[in-house]
């Protein structure tokens, strides 16, 4: 771990939707690429959102925030193949060392996920990336099918 996530782990987040935050060392992950539109933002928390299976992916330099599912909740999609340069560039040997999130939003009060582009993280490493899956019948505005579920 380097000196930089040690001292970020010590710190409070100021979120104006959550208040402060202080994270524990564990759900500090660093994205080296960013984020698809926030390609500046390297740091973020991984919280749980209140009392759900929901989670909320909260930058450390700028108040911006992501709801998001864990994709085995997500009934939309059969899956998909990531590529070795993402392999490697996540330090993973087996896919079993990635969780994989989908982003949430809700529009006009009903859930939608982000199929296209979701977020991959390493717990071991505390590290992740978004996954940009490119195949134009995939939507980056699908309405939740919860695992389990005929409609959400």
């Amino acid at each position: 771990m380097s000196e930089n996530n040690t001292t970020v782990s010590k710190s409070t987040i100021n979120s104006a939707l959550y208040g402060d935050i202080q994270p524990e060392p564990h759900q500090i992950y660093t994205f080296e690429q960013g984020i698809v539109g926030f390609s500046h933002l390297k740091q973020f928390a991984l919280l749980p959102y209140d009392d759900t299976e929901l989670f909320v992916l909260q930058s450390f330099s700028e108040d911006i925030s992501l709801m998001l599912i864990p994709a085995t909740l997500a009934a939309n999609s059969e899956g998909f193949r990531i590529d070795e340069l993402t392999v490697q560039q996540l330090g993973v040997q087996e896919a079993s060392e990635i969780v994989t999130f989908y982003i949430l939003r809700f529009i006009d009060n009903e859930p939608y996920i982000n199929l296209k582009a979701p977020i991959l993280l390493v717990p071991e490493q505390r590290n992740g990336c978004q996954y940009v899956i490119m195949d134009d019948s995939v939507s980056v505005r699908e309405p939740l099918v919860l695992a389990g579920d005929e409609s959400c």
